[in-house]
């Protein structure tokens, strides 16, 4: 990651701006103890291209870094930072993305965010220290790796969809399984479900129902099997469609190590729930290989629509 090249400090950064922009005023932005030697850079500098660019890189490079963590649900990290110190706490936030860091600041404990340090607190600790924190926290994940849709090219590749995406997948399956198993219902036996889902999800259920005509018939009878294993009555469609998504994907799974590289990317319940679906139905059904078929061309739909 970022091989071959250099990292700038602050400092060096400040005075990049100063010598290609040819503003001394630039230097309050650096560390006050440094103002001075900002100030008193010299030098024709770097063009005023190849210092955005410079400053670019070192955006991205800080881009890339968040990243480790930022597959990871930010319950599991709640979870590994129980028995940290507030100290080690404020310094491991330093790198998480922002909904990753308002989650967590939600779930600690009152006590534990009323004792975090100031942030530039954080900052004023040594870079080989903070770096050694980094890593050792790090190495309590199995850190996942993620593709986007389109480069989605196997089942077993499924795995590695975004944290983002694997939800919206399982959501989508979820309405897919519901139109088979609806397939040849009359509209009055699901017309209480569809009352009870938004408007856009009902069309979208009735719409998914006209496509999927002319499915095998093993497969509809298995996706009513599949609507049995949950409550329909539940209040929030969205999770309903989600577990109902959860089943039509354990179905389509042949070797239980997918799991593994899912896990950590979903909110605990979800994944609790997954594996226990995983176990029951891995390489029983008949039909692994054809699920597997539509599940990709969803992945297919979903990645043309930039859905995931």
């Amino acid at each position: 990651m970022y091989a071959g090249r250099d990292r700038h400090t602050r400092t060096e950064i400040v005075k990049m701006l100063i010598q290609s922009f040819q503003c001394a005023d630039i230097s309050i932005f650096g560390p006050k103890n440094e103002e001075e030697a900002c100030k008193s850079a010299s030098g024709n500098g770097l063009t005023k291209e190849e210092c955005l660019s410079t400053i670019k890189e070192e955006l991205l490079f800080q881009k890339e870094e968040l990243s480790n963590l930022s597959e990871i649900h930010p319950a599991w990290i709640v979870k590994a930072l129980e028995n940290e110190s507030p100290k080690i706490i404020g310094i491991i936030l330093r790198w998480l993305p922002s909904k990753h860091v308002r989650y967590i600041l939600e779930n600690i404990p009152k006590r534990v965010k009323m004792s975090l340090p100031k942030l530039i607190e954080s900052f004023a600790v040594p870079a080989p220290i903070l770096n050694l924190i980094k890593s050792g926290f790090e190495r309590k994940f199995k850190l996942p790796a993620s593709k986007k849709g389109s480069e989605i090219k196997t089942f077993d590749d499924s795995a590695y969809l975004s944290s983002e995406a694997l939800p919206m997948l399982f959501c989508d399956l979820g309405l897919h399984e519901l139109a088979f198993a609806f397939q040849n219902v009359d509209e009055s036996g699901i017309r209480v479900l569809l009352n009870r889902m938004a408007v856009s999800s009902a069309r979208a259920l009735q719409q998914r129902m006209k496509d999927v005509k002319g499915i095998n018939q093993a497969l509809l009878k298995d996706a009513r099997y599949s609507i049995l294993e949950v409550a329909l009555d539940q209040e929030d469609i969205d999770k309903l469609l989600v577990e109902i998504g959860l089943i039509a994907f354990a179905k389509a799974v042949k070797d239980t190590g997918i799991f593994s590289a899912i896990q950590m990317k979903l909110d605990p319940i979800i994944s609790y729930k997954l594996k226990r679906y995983i176990d029951q139905q891995a390489g029983a059904g008949k039909l692994a290989a054809e699920r597997q078929k539509i599940i990709m061309e969803r992945i297919a739909l979903l990645a043309r629509a930039e859905e995931i």
